[in-house]
């Protein structure tokens, strides 16, 4: 008798770095258009967007940087030629410093660790934003490793030193992660996690005022659990996760899909052999 077997081609599986799917042409959901919607919000330059997990809300933040970062500017045909957005040209493409900063790991375990945890996310964004930009001048003192509104303050003064244009981006991935995850398990902690994120959104608030520093900021998240906290010091961000222009930023469309399939599965036929069990 024949069946049918399903065999991978390119499933990116296990990679979230736009970038590394790009280059390996692995297959992928061309979200790009949402780049042109994004630009188009006139209302506000930070918004807050907002999925459930595995939606894909990593690989868009790793795509808007390989857009915005100006490091990746001889990459840019490497890294988009072919989507939607390519044909547009916008001219925002490759014009930003882009900061880019990760809390889906912050632990829960203890006060302690998810303090310490926040702030090595912190740390690891600063760092890598060294890495793309050697010429950037930032040191890390004993003040700055204790104290993650303290280094984001330090890293915005070396940043206006560096220039003076005020063209950062500030990208948060999964702001509030680690919140949901104590909702039901442990309220004390919960609320430090609730002031720990007022003060440093207020901090990133008062980063915007500044006209040499932050331009832009894009957040996500998975609830509106955590937005209160946030907009308590940082009432400027809007939640723009219903706006009908930006609906389908992150999981995958049935015409995403229709696309998709065909990329990813190749199906066989072969004979197989069937054993009779007495």
């Amino acid at each position: 008798m024949s069946a049918g077997a399903a065999g991978l081609l390119s499933s990116p599986y296990g990679e979230s770095s736009y970038e590394q799917i790009r280059s390996l042409k692995k297959a992928l959901a061309d979200k790009s258009s949402m780049i042109l919607a994004l630009d188009d919000l006139q209302m506000t330059r930070f918004p807050i967007l907002l999925r459930p997990p595995q939606f894909g809300k990593s690989t868009f933040v790793q795509m808007l940087k390989c857009f915005y970062d100006i490091s990746y500017k001889y990459r840019y045909d490497e890294l988009f030629a072919g989507t939607d957005i390519y044909n547009v040209n916008l001219k925002s493409h490759n014009t930003y410093h882009v900061l880019d900063i990760d809390f889906s790991q912050v632990s829960t375990r203890d006060e302690e660790e998810m303090y310490s945890s926040f702030l090595a996310a912190v740390t690891s964004g600063i760092s890598q934003f060294k890495d793309r930009y050697p010429d950037f001048t930032f040191e890390f003192d004993s003040l700055s490793l204790s104290d993650p509104v303290s280094l984001f303050t330090q890293f915005e003064s070396a940043y206006i030193r560096y220039s003076r244009e005020g063209r950062l981006y500030l990208m948060i991935d999964a702001y509030d992660g680690f919140a949901g995850r104590l909702l039901s398990r442990d309220p004390d902690l919960l609320r430090s996690c609730f002031y720990l994120l007022r003060d440093f959104y207020a901090t990133i608030k008062a980063a915007t005022a500044n006209a040499c520093s932050i331009a832009k900021i894009f957040i996500t998240g998975e609830s509106s659990i955590s937005l209160d906290s946030i907009t308590t010091g940082f009432n400027i961000a809007l939640d723009v996760s219903s706006y009908r222009t930006l609906v389908s930023y992150a999981g995958l469309t049935e015409e995403e899909l229709q696309k998709l399939i065909p990329e990813l599965y190749s199906k066989k036929f072969q004979k197989t052999k069937v054993f009779r069990v007495e």
